[in-house]
């Protein structure tokens, strides 16, 4: 048996970069700002995972997995915006009245907490502010509760012409509402952040009401009577906690702590097998009765919005990641076995009835993200992804609720979905360098943002100067004793030379209960996977941007892509 190891000195070299921070990635862009300055690009933590809020990356996976190009994707996002709130009586859903407007459920003939919050997230995702306005000035006249008992909460249905129906809260609304409003804060600047803090504050302090369980910090079903003692996974929104916690005024600890409680209960309440949600559920994530609403313990309208909902955290976090494919695995397995055809489950998967909606497949379609790390997943991945681009836009009686989580799922499929962040204290350096940048080199000058050190630069890349002539005497063409360190099994493999690896531009590394997951390296990058000791376990070339090593072994390990290295455990 040979054994290779990585020499002394090169393991000693790669354990530095191993426990390096997240000050020692490089990230680039075309850039991180939009147009008008608003910043999306990544974060600099002590821990690093592989989601968006750290790397700046919102590639759609409709380009990298279907081919669809950027064009193709902007006027798919803008068709979807001009059916939903510019078109027609039979399609829109967004109704303009002047200073306000608001998102009608055509089929209930009224106005929901839910879908003004939805239409908000809509509007601050694709830039439309007059349109957030509107939906915000009508929210704030006709269902903000500014004092009384339910200070700081939303009457959840209103009609029309503003009058309430219930004053009672569905705390969706409330979720969407608080996240759509510190995204705004974030892209627009005005007072939508003092609006933001006024809400987040009372979700904790008010004297009666309060959103999250006050012991195991689990969002509740309604903070009202027997509505505190279970909950709606559907409302389990981890990736809008984890940023309410980093930005909220007040209660951080606390909010904190509904961050880990949001992904233990979403965790939970998926069946063991089937990977389905009930509508409502007990803490301990098993199906809750009630008396009003005979399917509460079936896979119904609400319960789709889970698979969505921690999809979208797998993309933007990437914390649980190991739990989530779980759980994406078992879902997408189930709607496998029955072809995509039936929308409505018992919990564990038996009593299929309706036809697949609009929805699940946009929903679906981001909780399949998280499958990949694995190619045995890819074409399931596609299949998702293509169910949700090919849906077609909803009219009719029915359009609002299906037609709304499908334009969400959208969001985040097309990459329009971005976390915006509070603008950097500082106006990113000029840095100008010749031929290479990152391990990538480029032919003519080029110009892009760079995120290195946790520091931002605008980068100039100028065209190397041309190449020395080629040595051609007879000591430079002598390579009997020179091996090829790019073979695994050569015994080059034996001592890998930090100078020869080629850099990998925001390449992310992770581990699953079976893999060590690369991503984002480019095809053809060099990996070599060691322990501690510098014993190679394996070694190879990447076959694609998102590249599963399956390895047996356990413990902390060395992973070395190109010219960086990780230190993972597994």
């Amino acid at each position: 048996m040979n054994t290779t190891r990585i020499s002394s000195l090169s393991l000693s070299l790669l354990l530095g970069a191993s426990l390096a921070s997240a000050a020692d990635q490089i990230f680039t862009a075309p850039s991180f700002f939009d147009d008008n300055g608003a910043y999306f690009g990544p974060d600099c933590e002590q821990t690093n995972y592989n989601g968006a809020y750290y790397t700046g990356d919102y590639t759609s996976p409709f380009k990298t997995y279907l081919g669809k190009t950027d064009e193709e994707i902007q006027a798919k996002m803008d068709k979807m915006w001009e059916h939903y709130f510019k078109g027609g009586d039979n399609d829109k859903v967004f109704y303009d009245k002047g200073n306000e407007g608001y998102i009608k459920d055509i089929n209930n003939n009224d106005i929901r907490s839910e879908g003004m919050s939805y239409g908000m997230m809509i509007s601050v995702q694709t830039g439309h502010k007059e349109e957030f306005d509107k939906l915000w000035n009508w929210a704030k006249n006709h269902m903000w509760h500014k004092g009384g008992d339910w200070d700081g909460y939303f009457s959840w249905q209103c009609s029309e012409g503003g009058s309430c129906q219930d004053a009672n809260p569905a705390p969706d609304g409330e979720m969407y509402f608080m996240m759509s409003l510190l995204f705004a804060a974030n892209r627009w600047g005005g007072t939508y952040m003092d609006d933001a803090q006024y809400i987040m504050d009372k979700m904790w302090n008010n004297y009666s009401h309060h959103l999250f369980n006050q012991g195991n910090y689990i969002i509740v079903f309604q903070p009202l009577g027997d509505g505190n003692d279970f909950s709606d996974p559907s409302y389990d929104l981890p990736a809008y906690l984890e940023l309410m916690s980093r930005w909220a005024k007040k209660d951080q600890d606390k909010w904190k702590k509904a961050v880990t409680a949001a992904r233990d209960h979403l965790y939970k309440s998926a069946h063991s097998s089937s990977g389905l949600f009930a509508d409502y559920s007990n803490f301990d994530g098993s199906p809750h009765s009630y008396s009003y609403n005979s399917n509460a313990t079936k896979y119904m309208y609400d319960a789709m919005r889970s698979a969505m909902n921690y999809g979208m955290d797998y993309k933007l976090f990437g914390v649980d990641s190991t739990r989530q494919i779980d759980m994406a695995t078992r879902i997408i397995n189930h709607f496998e076995k029955d072809g995509y055809q039936h929308a409505r489950f018992n919990w564990d998967g038996t009593g299929a009835s309706e036809q697949y909606t609009q929805g699940e497949a946009g929903a679906n379609a981001v909780a399949a993200l998280c499958l990949r790390g694995d190619k045995a997943n890819d074409e399931k991945i596609k299949k998702n992804l293509q169910n949700a681009w090919d849906t077609e836009l909803m009219s009719g009686q029915y359009r609002y609720y299906d037609g709304l989580v499908h334009y969400l799922a959208m969001l985040h499929l097309s990459g329009t979905f971005k976390i915006w962040k509070p603008k950097p204290a500082a106006e990113p350096e000029k840095k100008t360098v010749e031929g290479e940048y990152n391990g990538v080199k480029y032919d003519t000058e080029t110009t892009f943002q760079a995120f290195e050190g946790c520091k931002l630069y605008d980068v100039t890349v100028k065209p190397a100067s041309a190449p020395a002539a080629k040595d051609t005497s007879a000591a430079a063409a002598d390579t009997s004793s020179k091996v090829d360190p790019g073979q695994p099994g050569t015994p080059g493999d034996s001592t890998i030379a930090i100078a020869s690896m080629k850099a990998v531009s925001a390449a992310k590394v992770w581990s699953t209960a079976n893999s060590i997951v690369i991503e984002n390296a480019s095809v053809g990058a060099k990996y070599t996977v060691t322990d501690l000791n510098g014993r190679v376990l394996t070694s190879s070339r990447t076959t694609s941007a998102m590249q599963e090593v399956r390895i047996a072994n356990k413990g902390a390990m060395l992973v070395i892509v190109g010219n960086k290295a990780y230190k993972v455990m597994k």
